[in-house]
């Protein structure tokens, strides 16, 4: 599989993202990647949830106004899932998410998967990638099912190499009052060491149309 992957195509994606994208600090700041889904959903949305787990997000989606259609994959088959192959899907969909996901693949699955994501879009359609924030002192490392870590620019990178434009990242942190305060305080120090207090980040791209 590694010989097939175009490495000079995924360098090309992270030094174009590189320039592009301001540093961790200036990324704008969301709630939650849930948040960000609900934003982009119109009524009669079909969503595919990649690596749906036990499907929360499913739950979610039932509580909010918009109406869509859910369909779940992964690769648990001890749990209930309406596809457990990427492969044998056959169908197109206005949204694809996943959540949390891509830090526990190889690098080379992780490009595989974009590139299928890319497939099973609608030529109008989105993706949605959140994973920890490698800015983050600790956030990734405090789960030793991690193996492949993500800076933001690298991510909107593969993104990029995958054929997705348009790409927005967004840092993840349920912002209280106290965080404003502590931000405000160590924000010249986060700067000069280029970490952040953001534990998560979530990507939006659209396809590019061929």
């Amino acid at each position: 599989m590694a010989n097939e992957i175009d490495w000079s195509k995924i360098r090309k994606g992270r030094d174009a993202a590189s320039k592009s994208l301001p540093k961790i600090t200036k990324l704008p700041i969301v709630k939650s990647n849930r948040r960000v889904i609900s934003s982009i959903l119109k009524d009669g949305d079909v969503i595919l949830d990649i690596g749906a787990n036990n499907r929360n997000l499913e739950k979610y989606l039932g509580s909010i106004p918009v109406k869509t259609s859910y369909l779940s994959f992964d690769i648990d088959k001890n749990l209930l899932h309406d596809y457990y192959d990427i492969a044998s899907i056959d169908r197109k969909f206005d949204v694809i998410v996943a959540l949390d996901v891509i830090e526990h693949m190889t690098l080379i699955d992780t490009v595989v998967l974009f590139e299928r994501i890319h497939e099973l879009l609608k030529p109008s359609g989105c993706v949605v990638i959140s994973t920890p924030n490698m800015c983050h002192p600790v956030r990734f490392w405090r789960d030793c099912t991690h193996i492949t870590p993500y800076r933001y620019d690298e991510l909107a990178g593969l993104l990029i190499s995958a054929g997705f434009h348009d790409i927005k990242i967004c840092r993840i942190k349920d912002m209280k009052a106290k965080d404003r305060l502590r931000y405000w305080i160590y924000s010249p120090l986060l700067r000069l060491l280029d970490i952040d207090f953001a534990p998560g980040i979530v990507a939006i791209a659209k396809p590019t149309m061929i």
